[in-house]
């Protein structure tokens, strides 16, 4: 019984820990906004990047977070090496 118990408070115990480390959309978009608003002020196209970040900020606003973690993911991966 105490194994079942051990067991039990671990696996818990590590699925509350393991979005700890995970970005959230908040903090993806608080990361590549100002990224993002320099490029273009620069005059940078950033394409792709760019296109990821609307997408994401779209789906953010749905309540979409998932989904909204991975288009800013795929906006960072899509940044210009001279704009990261």
């Amino acid at each position: 019984m105490r194994r079942t118990t051990r067991m039990t408070a671990l696996v818990f115990g590590l699925a509350l820990a393991v979005p700890a480390w995970a970005q959230t959309a908040v903090e993806l978009k608080k990361e590549l906004l100002p990224k993002i608003k320099k490029a273009q002020a620069d005059g940078k196209d950033l394409g792709v990047a760019a296109k990821e970040y609307e997408e994401g900020d779209k789906a953010m606003k749905d309540g979409l977070q998932e989904e909204a973690v991975d288009h800013f993911k795929k906006a960072k991966a899509a940044m210009p090496a001279d704009a990261k």
